[in-house]
């Protein structure tokens, strides 16, 4: 799913099929919290939160994405998480908490590179036409079978549709190989 997409179904408040999708962004923003001083708990609350500032920005007139979604999330988890480690440091007894060295932009292209065959997998998907994205999201995501994905999309039977599947992934899979080139 395209950043552009993800953002139209949270702007007509159709969060369920966006958020599975923002969830990909998760791991990288794990990664970052456990490196430094944190549990898996923490980061998930941590990503939560920038869910819906996220969401909430989207909701302002003036609010403009210049970078991708999961650069934005993970920078503002980041920052969220920084401010959590100053607020620990800053109570009564408590020793100071060293950042790691590695917190640097170069740390989140790292993070964010670990995620690249996915995002190149998305770019290949969002190069198929409308009808393949369809008939993938309905597979993948919705775990629909194919006698409900050829009923849903007027294909004859469910041999089409799988066959109809089969050539949107071999389409999907010369775009990703394209653009790995």
């Amino acid at each position: 799913m395209t950043d552009e997409h993800m953002i139209q179904l949270i702007k007509e408040k159709r969060f369920d099929p966006a958020m599975k999708s923002l969830y990909a962004y998760f791991q990288a923003v794990k990664q970052f919290v456990v490196r430094n001083s944190g549990t898996k708990q923490e980061a998930e609350d941590i990503f939560q939160e920038a869910l819906v500032i996220f969401c909430r920005k989207l909701d302002t007139k003036d609010f403009v994405l210049s970078s991708g979604i999961n650069t934005y999330l993970y920078g503002v988890s980041k920052l969220l998480w920084l401010d959590e480690l100053g607020k620990r440091d800053r109570r009564p007894g408590k020793p100071g908490i060293e950042l790691r060295d590695d917190m640097s932009t170069p740390d989140m292209e790292r993070d964010l590179e670990d995620d690249r065959p996915a995002r190149l997998a998305q770019k290949a998907i969002s190069q198929l036409g409308q009808k393949c994205r369809q008939l993938l999201e309905r597979f993948y995501y919705h775990k629909q079978s194919m006698k409900e994905i050829a009923a849903a999309l007027g294909f004859s039977s469910e041999k089409v549709a799988k066959n109809q599947k089969y050539r949107c992934l071999e389409k999907a899979r010369t775009y990703l190989h394209q653009s790995s080139i």
